[in-house]
């Protein structure tokens, strides 16, 4: 495998505080600046998206390592919540939480330990400054 793998997409300005983001032959979506900050209702925000990476990534790490440890997943749902705070007179996400419930055919206290590993150590996760954490529910 590489050491080096590199990920773009594109963006395209529509007016006001309104965009358009292209990743190549795959999806594109409008994007807009959040209410709270006078953007307009009925888009997805950037700060959605930083909250929707971690969540993705907490999932995608999930599956990669129940694959290797040989533990089929039998359904996967969460909610993720971030918080954005004033911090050092700037704006910062101090927090994202993801809450999993999860059942498997793997022993619980093993996908515990998963979970854990996930927190500790998905990509995008590690990549942010922001504390994550995975409060999930085991069945």
């Amino acid at each position: 495998m590489e050491d080096k793998f590199i990920f773009s997409n594109t963006l395209e300005w529509n007016s006001g505080y309104e965009g358009t983001m292209f990743f190549g032959d795959k999806a594109n979506f409008e994007f807009a600046t959040p209410p709270e900050f006078r953007g307009p209702v009925g888009f997805i925000s950037p700060e959605e998206l930083f909250v929707a990476s971690a969540h993705a990534c907490a999932l995608t790490t999930f599956i990669a390592r129940t694959k290797k440890a040989g533990i089929n997943i039998l359904s996967y749902e969460s909610s993720a919540e971030g918080t954005l705070e004033k911090v050092d007179g700037g704006r910062l996400f101090t927090t994202i939480v993801i809450k999993p419930r999860i059942k498997t055919d793997g022993d619980k206290e093993t996908v515990k330990e998963i979970v854990k590993q996930v927190e500790e150590g998905a990509l995008v996760i590690n990549s942010m400054k922001t504390t994550v954490t995975i409060d999930a529910i085991i069945e």
